[in-house]
């Protein structure tokens, strides 16, 4: 054996207590315990399934509740329970304060993968039900500009040219009032045109009881029987959920009157103007957002409607890679030249994403604190056993160590308890993230928005939390690796 393999081994049988196993074997055998009582309600919930519970009475059903929290408590019995077993585990074989400096750096790693993981779950969520309503690129005129965007034919010809765009469609935006009997209700008003929109934005797969085409037909769409024979001829609209089915409370078939405050000019100036709109039926995008102050027609009717003839308020853009819509903004602005803005989904929302980095930061930083109080475990750990060994440590000097050796020895017993803690802590963090991945945690869809917890893992994360958690078991090592170097043979032989 070398003798740097002689450290290490060392190093090893101090870390290790054979003795006293049988007693610290009951966390093991409540920690099975656990696994055993939540994997059992786990099974029994995936063979009797889910009960579904018709929330609004008329469109889509969800799951109870309280079968969701029962899961929910599974899961998290199954964590708990993997948890007290691996300690038990790890009291079995290695000594008390071993055991929880390694049981620290474990609980520093995987507890910031998990979080950092779920966070970057919510912003990847956050960012496709953005672009599925707010297309990648958008290009309007500029704010200080006050000419109408007129020749916006042209501009898009010139767009789908561009290297890397797929797609792009005009759109008419405005805040209007829509109101349904005595429920009104302020929205933003988007008329889109239907042969081109369904390529840009994701209209056409969350749409529901309805078709992005029947924006184009209205004929298609039946009134409800109680309406008024001279309302055949509305022109159809689709509205968010929440707008749908909580603020107005309509059905398919459903009038509705949209009311533009300055829309119409009148004698005495700009007065309101009304129209009817005939529900084709409503999109769930996911965003609270969006689902209560978003409301869908056709390009022309809103052209008509708002008296804009021939007007819109921008170009959606659709690109080939989402993360390369900075790119593709900066390429379409140089096509189209100063008169026109062009900004990719990122820049209109930099607000939005810098806030969630910034809580990703502190979310790290504060989860770090766990391999933090960890590294000082260990450095409490590896003073203890300097005291300890000191017979031990002085029978290696008189032998001819010298205080490299004993420091590499503290060392090697510090970085044992960084790289199992490490391992099994990026191994339980990855292995929970694809377990949520694959399982699904699921949550109040009424009070989340989602239906169940999203998990993104970046590689990139990961490397950082690993590098971090060994950084500090390292440092931990240094002083207590001096103290014992400095210790002379006849302090630890004085009383022996």
């Amino acid at each position: 054996m070398t003798t740097r393999g002689f450290e290490w081994f060392v190093a090893w049988r101090h870390l290790r207590d054979p003795e006293r196993r049988s007693r610290r074997a009951i966390a093991l055998k409540v920690g099975l315990a656990i696994i055993v009582l939540a994997a059992g309600l786990l099974v029994y919930l995936k063979v009797h399934g889910t009960p579904m519970r018709d929330v609004n009475g008329f469109f889509t059903a969800r799951p109870d509740p309280v079968y969701e929290w029962l899961r929910i408590g599974a899961v998290i019995g199954l964590i708990v329970g993997f948890i007290v077993t691996f300690l038990g585990s790890l009291l079995a074989s290695f000594t008390v304060f071993t055991a929880f400096s390694v049981f620290g750096v474990f609980l520093g790693t995987a507890a910031p993968i998990l979080a950092l993981s779920v966070m970057s779950g919510f912003e990847a969520d956050l960012k496709g039900k953005i672009r599925g309503a707010k297309a990648d690129v958008v290009v309007t005129v500029p704010p200080d500009d006050e000419r109408p965007f007129l020749d916006w034919q042209r501009a898009r010809q010139a767009i789908l040219r561009v290297p890397g765009v797929s797609a792009a469609t005009p759109y008419l935006e405005a805040e209007v009032m829509v109101r349904s009997g005595a429920s009104p209700a302020g929205i933003f008003l988007r008329g889109i045109d239907p042969a081109s929109a369904a390529s840009v934005l994701d209209l056409g797969k969350t749409a529901r009881e309805c078709s992005i085409e029947d924006l184009a037909h209205p004929e298609r769409v039946d009134l409800d029987p109680l309406s008024p024979e001279d309302s055949k001829g509305a022109p159809t609209i689709i509205l968010g959920e929440e707008l749908y089915a909580r603020t107005l409370r309509v059905f398919p078939g459903s009038l509705v009157d949209v009311v533009c405050p300055l829309c119409k000019m009148g004698p005495s100036g700009p007065m309101p103007g009304l129209k009817q709109f005939r529900v084709a039926g409503h999109f769930y995008s996911g965003m609270y957002e969006f689902d209560s102050k978003l409301a869908y027609v056709a390009l022309a009717e809103a052209q008509a409607f708002l008296r804009m003839p021939g007007e819109v308020t921008g170009i959606d853009v659709r690109v080939e890679d989402p993360e390369a819509s900075p790119r593709a903004a900066t390429a379409i602005q140089a096509v189209l030249g100063s008169g026109y803005e062009a900004q990719s989904w990122e820049e209109l929302n930099k607000g939005l994403f810098m806030a969630l980095r910034l809580e990703k930061i502190a979310m790290f930083v504060v989860l770090t604190f766990i391999a933090l109080v960890a590294s000082f475990s260990i450095v409490s750990t590896l003073i203890m056993m300097a005291t300890e060994k000191a017979r031990e440590i002085a029978i290696l000097k008189a032998m001819g160590a010298e205080n490299g050796a004993v420091q590499r020895v503290f060392v090697a017993e510090g970085l044992y308890i960084g790289f199992i803690g490490l391992f099994t802590g990026v191994a339980t963090g990855v292995i929970g993230c694809l377990l949520i991945k694959r399982y699904g945690l699921p949550l109040p869809s009424e009070v989340y928005y989602i239906t169940q917890l999203p998990v993104v893992m970046r590689a990139g994360e990961i490397a950082v939390v690993a590098a971090s958690a060994l950084g500090l078991c390292f440092l931990a090592t240094v002083y207590p690796a001096y103290l014992a170097a400095r210790m002379r043979p006849v302090d630890g032989l004085r009383y022996e």
